[in-house]
């Protein structure tokens, strides 16, 4: 008799347990699939590459484009923001499989965008106050572009759950700042090696880790 009484006792403070739990539960909705998300993240972009060439582009970029080594370049900085948005998708969702060569395929490119910047020719005639003037400008503009990317992606990967909140803030912002560094290789009219090293190049990588400081801050624990 007392083993039942014991037993009701029980079963009865688990149903208030249960009760108080799904009273807090609130409705949620299911996350759209990475390849999905990922698709509007590049849709995202091409707005703002329409938006880039209506606003101003080089004018000599149809020459541009006949340079090899500029379109590799180009063609590296874009493929590492495109890979970088694609990994930041992935690592959001727990479980989701990751390739073991696509880090190291992604430092890859970035290394091979940064090191095609060296065959860029220097102008040590330029003036101080012209380089660092137009320098701003183009700080200005690739925070502009890198922006909305960054703070879309950046959203994305909070209503996951990423394991590690730093890398996952590397990622979104190499994504969002890379492609940026691409764009604007099509909005700056200067080839300059020591332009593209200081005002292009070191922004990027000083977003990108100030984006792995702010993931650490606000994207959510794995619990």
């Amino acid at each position: 008799m007392a083993h039942r009484d014991e037993m009701a006792e029980l079963e009865a403070i688990h149903r208030e347990l249960v009760d108080r739990m799904a009273g807090r539960l609130t409705p949620v909705h299911r996350l759209w699939p990475p390849a999905l998300r990922f698709a509007c993240w590049m849709l995202l972009e091409a707005c703002v590459l329409v938006a880039l060439i209506y606003h101003y582009h080089r004018p000599d970029i149809a020459l541009r484009l006949r340079d090899p080594w500029y379109v590799l370049g180009l063609a590296s900085f874009a493929g590492a923001g495109s890979l970088a948005a694609s990994l930041a998708l992935r690592r959001a969702v727990p479980g989701e499989e990751i390739g073991a060569l696509e880090l190291p395929l992604l430092a890859i490119l970035i290394l091979t965008g940064s090191l095609l910047l060296l065959h860029d020719p220097v102008n040590p005639q330029v003036q101080l106050a012209k380089f660092i003037h137009s320098g701003l400008i183009c700080v200005k503009w690739m925070s502009l572009y890198a922006a909305v990317p960054w703070i879309a992606l950046l959203w994305a990967a909070r209503r996951g759950a990423a394991p590690a909140r730093r890398a996952e803030g590397a990622l979104v912002g190499a994504a969002a700042f890379m492609f940026a560094f691409a764009l604007m290789r099509i909005d700056c009219p200067s080839d300059e090696r020591l332009h593209l090293l200081i005002w292009h190049l070191m922004p990027a990588l000083l977003g990108i880790a100030i984006s792995a400081g702010l993931g650490a801050l606000v994207l959510r624990r794995r619990s």
